[in-house]
């Protein structure tokens, strides 16, 4: 039987309170036009707060890099296309399920790229949606050695529909549940250092800290704003050792951080073989070890899954969480980086 729950984020800093959320409302002793405002409150203030991620996390990162920093447009000398699907939770009731898709590549004689992606990411009473345009600019430090710096500019869709929400006590029958809908602008700022086997990346989205506003009646809330998208920071940085003529190591470890929220730590290790076919484990702390493995058919097709273990309290609620990964890579537009 499935475990029932209001999961209120899609991302792992919910799982580090280690707490599985089943009923959030129960005694709260006011009217019921006070209790649907006050939980709406509740979920966005813990949804964008202090307590939780609010930006889409996946186990193969390092497949769609493109989703977490810009500058990786035009880092390649060809187009591809990324499709990342996570179901995370297995088990729970409303359970996050984020999705992104991505399309990115160099310009043909310019040190320049650009793309553009898009992902969804929903669970439960509230969902978020974003689309987004990049531009990269790639420059040679020396040798190998280059750097690239990007930006992206969208849009986000915010929205909660309280009918989703099931509270212990009786419904007002007189009370009709409002949706809440928001469209804000968006953007990311990154910088990405590569070589043919170096790569180390940071980059901060969410830069205008959009405000999202549940109930602007004063006699309940003093007409004052609850949450706002908070800036993330991700840090990300990994090496790929050759060790012999069919195999490659690449360890990698990348941090997130949010303001007044744990500082997240991922540590991965993958085994490639003959470039064509990899496996991997993962360490997340406080949530959760990822096992992952891939295959890279003829440099064209890429096909990757990972499921995640997790270790804190939520595994007596659920399952793990499946995650699948698949792209395809064009041919070359052009020659080489190190011309620039």
């Amino acid at each position: 039987m499935k475990k029932t729950c209001i999961v209120i984020d899609a991302d792992t800093n919910a799982q580090m309170h280690n707490t599985c959320l089943i009923k959030l409302y129960k005694t709260v002793k006011f009217f019921q036009m006070k209790k649907y405002i006050l939980f709406l409150i509740l979920i966005i203030s813990i949804k964008t707060g202090a307590f939780a991620q609010q930006s889409a996390l996946f186990s193969q990162y390092m497949f769609n890099e493109f989703v977490i920093n810009p500058a990786i447009a035009g880092t390649h000398d060809y187009y591809q296309i990324r499709l990342n699907n996570r179901y995370q939770w297995v088990g729970i009731d409303n359970a996050p399920i984020t999705a992104a898709l991505s399309v990115y590549g160099p310009h043909n004689s310019k040190p320049m790229g650009w793309g553009g992606y898009l992902y969804t990411d929903s669970q439960g009473p509230t969902s978020k949606m974003g689309i987004y345009g990049a531009y990269g600019y790639n420059i040679v430090l020396k040798n190998d050695l280059n750097l690239s710096m990007g930006l992206n500019i969208g849009l986000i869709q915010y929205k909660i529909d309280p009918e989703k929400i099931e509270f212990l006590e009786d419904e007002d029958p007189t009370f009709i549940a409002k949706k809440y809908s928001y469209i804000k602008p968006d953007a990311t700022v990154g910088l990405y250092l590569y070589s043919t086997r170096l790569f180390a990346g940071f980059s901060a989205d969410q830069l205008f800290n959009n405000k999202i506003e549940v109930e602007k009646d004063t006699a309940y809330t003093g007409n004052a704003t609850f949450s706002r998208l908070k800036t993330h920071f991700t840090l990300v940085g990994g090496y790929k050792f050759n060790l012999n003529r069919d195999f490659d190591m690449e360890p990698s470890m990348l941090f997130r951080a949010v303001t007044r929220s744990p500082l997240q730590v991922e540590i991965t290790v993958r085994t490639i073989f003959r470039k064509m076919a990899w496996l991997g484990v993962s360490f997340r702390s406080s949530d959760a070890v990822a096992l992952m493995l891939g295959y890279n058919y003829k440099d064209q097709i890429y096909i990757g899954y990972s499921y995640d273990i997790t270790y804190s309290k939520l595994r007596y609620e659920g399952g793990g969480s499946h995650e699948i990964m698949i792209g395809a890579r064009f041919n070359k537009i052009r020659n080489s980086r190190a011309k620039f």
